[in-house]
């Protein structure tokens, strides 16, 4: 909205916000209350001149001037409409509205009739409009007449006759027309409600919106350089989220390289004592003693090996690149296919389409397409993390189900790099346990490993905002590795 949010704390803007939220309620409500009590007046006031009217024809009351009540010399019941016509000035078209009231007086055991005709510019009245009229006396009866004369505030003349009495003509300018009734600033009230709640509403989405980047940008810093971490905008808040991570992040930082650099330096100074180690044992005479001392020494070698990649996976160095993903698992697949290892790649894309099958029911069904590699599929990753991570796969499949299929699915927003084996010793719970670190399948005791390459492939699907995740499948066990399409 401007500039000054960027500086001001969300604090701030809560207090400015509630202000400004009372503020526009108050003066809504004000408004509102206030036109409507002025409204009330003025119908009141035309209802209380009806009366007065009535009164004044059938008691000789004089509370209203002669300028608004007229004496008019016909004796006659019902007044025809050119004699209504000489007496109305109106310069327009004159629409008239008659009707008639019959009420019993009890103290005279008689009915009174009132008759009526109202002359308007404009319109005809809606008697029928008012509410419970039979039930009222001539009196209130006429109050409503005047009263439904203010509610439409129009020009408009009353021609009356009550019993036997001669014609009246009144004129209700001070009373029933729009120059006397009150300016209503309830539909004003309305509009500055709506315009407020439409600009509190756009304010509280460019907050969202402004939150969503900022965890949008802390998601991609994460995966860089404490140097190029760009600078935050926003409130106070954020930017001090911001420095506090980026100092945690970068503490974090520097003890994975002190911890790199530690075992690097214990791997270096155990790798001299192994390899003096594995020389001597060339002197044992005993074979048996000598291949079971060549194995220790081997684990402990690859376990130190293990544990500087999983460090290095952790401590994700390497930049972001966009590759082929189909040349990628290619060229892997030929440097085991060229060691005689069971690995074959299929070439076709499995495209999963979200489709929408009804307007009405919004009901929808994936479908998928397959595509034989027409076009490389490019996707932005770390290239030797991505090649550290399916290598790690395919070793599993090797080592436990006896091959390795790999095939490539996608999605709008994911690729998913599918490795399935032929392994069947497996169990529900060993497959949810997988991605442990140096946890190993039942026949470990048989094969080489460390059990920190599913760990490995794991932090590195999370590097690309993905997962590592397992399927049983009737040949053997899927492993599905999730990354997210940049």
């Amino acid at each position: 909205m401007f500039n000054l949010r960027e500086i001001i704390s969300y604090n701030n803007q809560l207090i400015l916000f509630i202000l400004f939220s009372f503020l526009i309620g108050t003066t809504s409500t004000y408004l509102w209350i206030s036109s409507n009590n002025n409204w009330n007046i003025y119908l009141k006031k035309a209802y209380n001149f009806g009366i007065n009217i009535h009164n004044d024809i059938s008691y000789g009351y004089k509370s209203i001037n002669n300028e608004e009540f007229q004496e008019l010399n016909f004796l006659h019941d019902q007044l025809s409409t050119e004699e209504i016509l000489k007496n109305v000035n109106f310069p327009s078209q004159n629409l008239i509205t008659s009707f008639s009231m019959l009420n019993e007086n009890k103290l005279l055991n008689k009915k009174i009739k009132t008759s009526i005709h109202i002359v308007s510019p404009k319109l005809k009245y809606p008697i029928a409009e008012l509410k419970n009229f039979n039930q009222n006396n001539p009196q209130m009866q006429l109050g409503k007449v005047t009263e439904l004369l203010a509610k439409y505030c129009s020009n408009s003349l009353l021609f009356i006759k009550i019993d036997k009495s001669k014609w009246y003509k009144v004129n209700g300018d001070d009373i029933w027309t729009c120059n006397e009734a009150p300016y209503d600033y309830r539909l004003t009230s309305i509009i500055i409600f709506l315009v407020s709640f439409l600009i509190l509403s756009l304010y509280v989405r460019e907050n969202k919106i402004k939150h969503l980047d900022f965890i949008k940008n802390l998601k991609n810093n994460l995966g860089t350089k404490k140097d190029a971490i760009e600078e935050t905008k926003g409130p106070k808040e954020y930017q001090d989220i911001s420095k506090t991570l980026i100092s945690f992040i970068a503490n974090e930082r520097k003890k994975l390289e002190n911890r790199l650099m530690v075992l690097s330096s214990i791997s270096h100074d155990i790798g001299t004592p192994a390899t003096k180690l594995k020389l001597r044992t060339t002197l044992i005479d005993d074979k048996v003693l000598k291949e079971k001392l060549d194995k220790d020494i081997d684990k402990i070698i690859k376990m130190m090996d293990g544990v500087l990649a999983y460090t290095r996976s952790e401590l994700d160095l390497e930049e972001i690149a966009e590759i082929s993903l189909i040349s990628l698992i290619e060229s892997i697949v030929f440097d085991y296919q060229d060691l005689n290892k069971k690995v074959s790649f299929k070439k076709e894309i499995d495209k999963n389409l979200d489709i929408v099958t009804s307007i009405f029911g919004g009901s929808s069904k994936k479908i998928s397409l397959k595509d034989y590699n027409k076009q490389p599929l490019l996707i932005k990753v770390k290239p030797l993390s991505l090649q550290r991570a399916i290598n790690n796969l395919i070793d599993n499949s090797l080592k436990y189900g006896r091959s390795a299929t790999l095939s490539i699915q996608t999605s709008s927003d994911f690729v998913f790099i599918i490795v399935e084996d032929e392994g069947k010793n497996i169990t529900e719970e060993l497959i949810n346990n997988l991605k442990e670190p140096f946890l190993r399948g039942k026949n470990s005791n048989y094969i080489k490993g460390t059990g920190l390459g599913l760990t490995i492939v794991s932090t590195i699907a999370e590097q690309h905002s993905g997962s590592l995740n397992f399927e049983k499948t009737k040949k053997g066990l899927k492993a599905i590795l999730k990354i997210k399409r940049n």
